[in-house]
């Protein structure tokens, strides 16, 4: 073994030891600024917060009252795009140093496998004591996905919208939209930020983008807005607006965010819009938001007809969109990552001058 080995595996033996010590003497200080900053919020943030450390500086934090997580939905093939990926959050994104979950339908199962991403990634870094520390930071999550109940396995059967990549992308479609806010791993997780493999954060960001959120108290964050096809939205604007007719407040809200869904004009002929949506292949979500009863409530009504993910292959884009419009105040509970210089292959995103907290 080299010496170079043997300093790597120390300095992550530190790093791990310290990081349980630090969760062995955490106190209830965080918890009550946790309890007055929650008094002017819609949602509560979790008050069980472990302590956070910045192993890269090697010195506790413990004045952040929130968690968060980076996460990707990886497989063998987007390695290599997500590699500039990683290197883009390395070199260009402030903060803390989160977990980033490398979420995946099996292909990294095996702990060899995983090793290799790790080796990779900090061998693209630089191959130094910053880039072993960034790529000790990558957690590995297995996602079990099923079919629901109702929905046969058979894609002749099922003859969806997008068969050609079915049920994969209609599985992404409803984990994005629904399930994330439930899975286990985020549970005491204050924020998550999203990114695609093959999305690039292009300049130094001039602000960390979880404080950002947790300080004006934003519930969504997103970089720019879209729409989606109409073959792939076919029905969702006629259900949102049937949704409002049996849910007053929601009516309410989605006419204070000057929704403009689904109507009937003069002559008695339906007329639908362009269906809007995030383009989330980057986005920040506050996850207590989103598990309120009224948001959650939508969701068992959305998924308790399936076929509207897996047949109809409504996206998990114009579904986060919908859902930001019918349960929180564009204005108010909203931000968009405007001063992001951000780079995906199908995302226009005009750019403004980041503007420091």
């Amino acid at each position: 073994m080299t010496v170079l080995s043997v300093t790597r595996t120390t300095v992550l033996t530190i790093c791990v030891v310290s990081l349980v010590l630090l969760t062995l003497s955490w106190t209830a200080e965080n918890n009550n600024a946790i309890g007055a900053f929650n008094s002017v919020l819609r949602f509560k943030l979790p008050t069980s917060i472990p302590p956070t450390f910045n192993v890269e500086e090697e010195t506790p934090i413990q004045s952040l009252p929130f968690t968060a997580v980076i996460l990707y939905l990886i497989s063998q093939s987007r390695v290599v795009e997500m590699l500039d990926s990683l290197a883009s959050l390395h070199a260009k994104l402030p903060g803390h140093p989160w977990p980033i979950l490398m979420f995946h339908t099996g292909d990294f199962d095996d702990a060899a496998a995983q090793q290799t991403l790790i080796r990779q990634v900090d061998e693209y870094l630089g191959g130094d004591a910053e880039s072993m520390l960034f790529a000790a930071r990558l957690e590995f999550v297995k996602l079990d996905w099923a079919l629901p109940e109702g929905i046969p396995d058979n894609v002749t059967q099922v003859d969806p919208i997008e068969a050609f990549r079915w049920p994969g992308y209609h599985h992404m479609c409803a984990f994005f939209a629904v399930h994330i806010f439930t899975h286990p791993r985020l549970q005491d997780v204050t924020y998550y930020m999203r990114m695609d493999t093959d999305s690039l954060i292009e300049e130094p960001l001039c602000y960390d983008p979880f404080e950002l959120m947790h300080r004006n108290g934003k519930a969504y964050g997103y970089r720019s807005v879209g729409g989606d096809a109409f073959e792939t939205t076919r029905g969702l604007l006629e259900y949102v607006t049937d949704y409002a007719s049996r849910h007053s407040v929601v009516a309410a809200r989605l006419r204070h965010n000057d929704w403009d869904g689904a109507y009937v004009d003069e002559d008695g002929d339906i007329v639908i819009p362009r269906t809007l949506g995030y383009f989330n292949s980057f986005e920040i979500v506050a996850l207590q938001a989103f598990r309120l009863p009224d948001v959650q409530e939508f969701f068992d009504d959305l998924m308790s007809v399936p076929e509207r993910i897996y047949k109809r292959r409504w996206g998990d884009a114009p579904l986060r969109y919908a859902t930001v419009q019918m349960f929180f105040d564009d204005e108010r509970d909203t931000e968009e990552f405007c001063g992001m210089k951000y780079y995906h292959p199908q995302v226009p995103t005009p750019h403004c001058p980041c503007v420091p907290l």
